[in-house]
């Protein structure tokens, strides 16, 4: 019988915690479990003054917990929304300067879901899209990557796949791929791929037949994808604001979705100072200006923290991989919100200043020249992105926001180098190669999506570039 399914995004079952308790309970050490029962820890023994600091701890502590922390507050501002469990819900148009998710791209239609699997599995289902390029990138509450449903990974053809939770013991149907999700609460994006204006109306209709089923539904009662106008509502957060009810937020999200085994020590080390599953810190007056002043300065350090390399001006954090081992590592690159791919689905080339070394700015004219048969290698597309310093995109005359190897009527040159132009002011040439830029100061991003080897490798770089200086 199919199950009735809440429409609502609802609060974590009482199931899942009983599971998630009994699961910290085998994992965690005697202090460790007595948290996740709410009954005072043993007292610990001596151990040095640097692991027994209370400021040092806490900042650890923030870092390491920040996207668990970030995730559960999207969440809750869903639930405050009323906002569908189990519905995907997807663009009915490309992003422009209105849309408020920071730092979207123009080349990929948008959708996004917030799944629950602690009653039942979710049925992911996607149509045969005919090489079109599009993926469903699948991540748990701590922002781990820990599958794809796409091109790259299990192909173009139509398809099934149904998400369990941990500790889910069933049959599927056949025809239907099992794909186990690390945490009971996940979060689908998916991007599927526009070629150009005139073909929107393709694209929409190939993410229209994306749908979603709770396994005792399947398939009878599938829910196709809903268009909506702003389908991702994931603003950035400075979750430093929170001061120190942040640390509250990262013992309740610990009861729903307890970390592996290999965070053992970590959560030993917490509960020191009264962090663990189902803590409250703050109840302790005295810890509180601590516990605030630790979440500035772990968060300092995140905003701080230089993840990416550098060549010839662009910087790209290489090696992202679905479980980032580094605390840090993992919330600096979590720090402007979910979906940051791994390297094997996408690379991102960032560049912030111009060859002078100063912040690009539409006071000057720059240029990006690929020489003949050095256009970036991907085996899907690559584009070139300009953003203000919000990280929205910006309104400009032509209504162009970005330049690829999709963008109509590009002009290259007579050895068949491409040189696109990146000024305020409409160039001499025309407006084929034109990128508007402001007339303050912006950010580029050359997104390469399923990067080839040599973008993998590092021993194909990205050109500098360069300027025809002011205007």
């Amino acid at each position: 019988m199919c199950a009735q399914q809440d429409p609502s995004l609802p609060e974590h079952a009482f199931a899942v915690q009983q599971f998630t308790r009994r699961r910290l309970l085998a994992l965690a050490p005697a202090g460790a479990a007595a948290l996740a029962l709410g009954v005072p820890a043993p007292a610990a023994s001596a151990v040095s003054a640097a692991g027994t600091d209370r400021a040092a701890l806490a900042q650890e502590a923030y870092v390491w917990g920040f996207p668990l922390v970030m995730m559960e507050t999207y969440l809750a501002s869903a639930r405050e929304q009323k906002v569908p469990v189990n519905r995907l819900f997807v663009a009915n148009s490309l992003a422009t300067p209105a849309t408020k998710a920071g730092g979207p791209n123009n080349d990929t239609l948008f959708g996004s879901a917030w799944l629950d699997l602690s009653r039942e599995p979710q049925v992911v289902i996607v149509p045969d899209t005919d090489d079109r390029y599009y993926s469903i990138q699948l991540q748990d509450v701590y922002t781990n990557t820990f599958a794809y449903i796409g091109r790259r990974t299990t192909g173009t053809r139509a398809g099934a796949y149904a998400l369990t939770a941990p500790g889910w013991r069933g049959r599927l149907p056949r025809g239907v791929t099992r794909i186990a999700a690390p945490t009971a609460q996940v979060l689908a994006l998916t991007r599927t791929l526009v070629e150009g204006e005139a073909d929107l109306p393709a694209a929409k209709a190939v993410q229209a037949k994306y749908a979603l089923a709770p396994l005792s539904c399947y398939p009878e009662r599938a829910v196709p994808a809903e268009a909506v106008d702003e389908p991702l509502k994931f603003p950035i957060l400075d979750l430093s604001a929170q001061g120190a009810a942040y640390f509250d937020k990262l013992c309740q999200g610990l009861v729903a979705a307890p970390p592996p085994p290999s965070d053992r020590a970590r959560l030993a080390r917490f509960a020191k100072i009264g962090i663990g599953p189902g803590r409250k810190p703050t109840r302790n007056a005295a810890a509180v200006p601590v516990l605030a002043q630790a979440a500035l300065d772990a968060n300092k350090r995140i905003t701080q923290y230089v993840f990416a390399v550098g060549v010839n001006g662009w910087t790209v954090a290489t090696g992202i991989t679905g479980f980032i081992k580094d605390p840090l590592y993992r919330a600096a690159i979590t720090q402007y919100g979910p979906g940051t791919h791994v390297s094997e689905e996408a690379l991102y080339f960032t560049a912030r200043s111009g060859p002078d070394g100063q912040t690009l700015n539409g006071a000057n004219r720059y240029a990006l020249r690929f020489a003949a048969g050095e256009l970036p290698p991907v085996d899907a597309f690559w584009s070139l992105t300009l953003y203000g310093q919000d990280w929205r995109l910006v309104e400009n005359p032509i209504q162009r926001y970005s330049i690829g190897d999709r963008t109509a009527g590009l002009a290259y040159g007579t050895d068949g180098s491409l040189e696109v132009l990146i000024q305020n002011d409409e160039p001499s040439e025309g407006q084929a190669n034109w990128l508007p830029a402001p007339t303050g100061s912006f950010i580029l991003v050359l997104r390469t999506y399923q990067p080839g080897a040599a973008l993998l490798d590092g021993s194909y770089e990205m050109p500098p570039i360069t300027t025809a200086g002011p205007l």
